[in-house]
This record gives structure tokens, sequence and C-alpha cells, in this order.
């Protein structure tokens, strides 16, 4: 499996990456979309331990980088977690980086798809030929994995025009094209080095309408305070609070 660690880097590639020929190369393979490589992480999701951990409080969560994180593809990234599953990976999607594709572009045939004008978004550097699709139902849908809520994720090729045919433009599908993914305890290992903060994942988080601004609004929730008020044990003549720096 294709694995991608964040580390330093220039800025992000990919909105001038998939242009011209990459485009309609990445519009062919969306139509052989259900490859080996799905039909084992759908597996691994409908085991009894993959709804188990769904299910579980607080199980899915939203890592935000920190600001020093600089790689090309995880810099002021907000990924969402997949739920735990029987299988080696770690997989998340990021979702706040739309791309200058538009479901109509990388759908032409498609009766449902073609007349969308909404972008599609970087969802991570492994397997971007590979979409899925982000959306909201409230009976539980065939091959889908539940995030929370009412909220599921599904690769499967099928279910993919079908979550946008239940659905008005900007009203609760989106399109991912790759994922980020991870080998066991690596990103455990960037968590504790200080490279992601990590909140519950709820609420429309994942389809906000401004998601260039998403980051900085999850950062700056997430990150500790700068300052923390001290205050004199008891009987010390100093009556105000002090600051104190966190380091």
């Amino acid at each position: 499996m294709e694995l991608h660690t964040a580390k330093l880097g220039p800025g992000h590639p990919f909105k001038e990456s998939v242009n011209g020929p990459a485009r309609n190369s990445m519009a062919f393979e969306f139509r052989r979309s259900a490859g080996c490589l799905l039909v084992c992480l759908l597996a691994a999701f409908f085991t009894p331990k993959a709804h188990a951990a769904a299910d579980k409080k607080g199980q899915v969560e939203i890592l935000i980088a920190r600001e020093q994180v600089d790689d090309p593809y995880f810099h002021h990234s907000v990924v969402v977690m997949l739920p735990e599953d029987t299988t080696d990976l770690v997989v998340g999607l990021i979702i706040n980086k739309p791309t200058r594709l538009t479901l109509g572009k990388l759908f032409p045939d498609s009766p449902e798809l073609k007349a969308r004008t909404e972008p599609a978004y970087f969802g991570g550097p492994v397997d971007v030929s590979t979409p899925s699709v982000v959306f909201r139902s409230q009976k539980e849908p065939d091959n889908a994995v539940r995030l929370y809520g009412d909220v599921y994720l599904t690769f499967d090729s099928d279910q993919i025009s079908g979550a946008f045919q239940t659905t008005k433009a900007g009203s609760g599908a989106r399109l991912f094209l790759g994922r980020a993914q991870w080998s066991p305890g690596q990103l455990e290992n960037e968590i504790r080095l200080g490279g992601w903060y990590r909140i519950k994942a709820e609420g429309d988080l994942i389809f906000s309408s401004e998601p260039d601004k998403l980051w900085r609004t999850l950062h700056d929730r997430a990150a500790p305070s700068k300052y923390i008020r001290y205050r004199p044990p008891s009987g010390n003549s100093q009556q105000s609070s002090r600051k104190a720096t966190v380091m």
C-alpha cells in the first residue's frame, strides 16, 4: 500500500496538476474505480468491528494540521478520519481543499452529474484517481461507511451518482479525489511530535460553505491559549493575577 507522511515541503501542488490531459485521464479512471483496492477497503469497513468502531462515541476524529506542518499535501489541512477497521490502514480524507475541477467536467457522460458545478475536493495524495463521496442519509445505505450522525462515506462507484441524485447542489454531498493514509503507529507518532490537533467530528464541518477558512477556524479553536491565568497562593500580598506564557 502507498503511504504518505506529513513532512516539510513547498506549497500545495494539486490545483495546478489536474488540468488538460491529466483531467481526461482521471475522468477515465473514475469509470474504472471498482478495482481491487476499493474491494479491500469496503470489505474491511463492513466487518462487525468496523461498525462497532463507528458507533463508539467520539470514535471519529477530525485532525487539524498545526502551523509548522509545511508538507505540500498536508499544509493547512483538515482531515476527517475514517472509523477504525480490521486492516492495518489508517485512513482519512482532507476536507478543506477544493480543486478547479467541477463534477460536470469529471463526469460529462453522467446525466446526474454533467450539469453540476460544485468542485471536487482533494482528499489526499494516495490514489487521486479514486473518487469517494461523503453524503447525508436518514437510513443506512448499502456499501457505505457511517462516519458520525447521518454522515456516510462511500467508495462504491455505483453509489456516487446516486448520492448526488438525492441532494441539491451544495446541500450535503461532496466528492473527494484520493485519500490520506498512514502506516500503523505513524499517525500517532506525528501527533506526539506535535504535527496535529484533534477534535471530535460532528455537525457540518465536512460540508462547510467556506472551506478555505475552515483550517484557520478549527486551528484557533483547537490550539491552546498562548497564556494561562495564574493566581498567587493564598496569603500572597499580590492580589492581581499574572499571565504565564505556555511553552
